[in-house]
């Protein structure tokens, strides 16, 4: 390769990479906001605060691939099961996998008192770390 390609080549990148970092710095495109919310499915934004007269709250949302992961507030640990159902039914076809982390209000940084999985084949796993 000659020199004046090599040359070309180099600018080429370096406008690349200032255009991109220009455009990402100006905020566009916008991955925080959605300009259409109207999926009912689509769960609450992420990192709220919870209710305080809700009997739960989801908190946090991450999706990784096709798995779902929840953290939700509630002093109702012993119906983590009954709200997992409530959230998992309305997405099983979106997901292969939801892990659903259960934590007092207010919840300090350790491990959640109470899990549940459900996927296809296994369905509902409930799993209780304070036992």
């Amino acid at each position: 390769m000659s020199r004046a390609a090599l040359v070309v080549v180099g600018v080429l990148c370096c406008a690349a990479s200032g255009g991109a970092w220009w455009l990402v710095s100006a905020g566009w495109p916008s991955w925080t906001q959605s300009s259409d919310p109207t999926d009912a499915e689509t769960p609450p934004a992420v990192k709220r605060s919870a209710v305080p007269w809700a009997p739960w709250t989801v908190t946090e949302q991450l999706v990784a691939g096709s798995v779902l992961v929840l953290q939700i507030e509630t002093t109702h640990l012993d119906d983590a099961l009954k709200i997992a159902r409530q959230l998992v039914q309305p997405t099983e076809a979106r997901y292969a996998e939801v892990m659903i982390y259960f934590h007092r209000p207010g919840r300090p940084q350790t491990l959640p008192p109470r899990r549940v999985q459900w996927s296809p084949s296994r369905g509902y796993v409930e799993t209780d770390y304070e036992r």
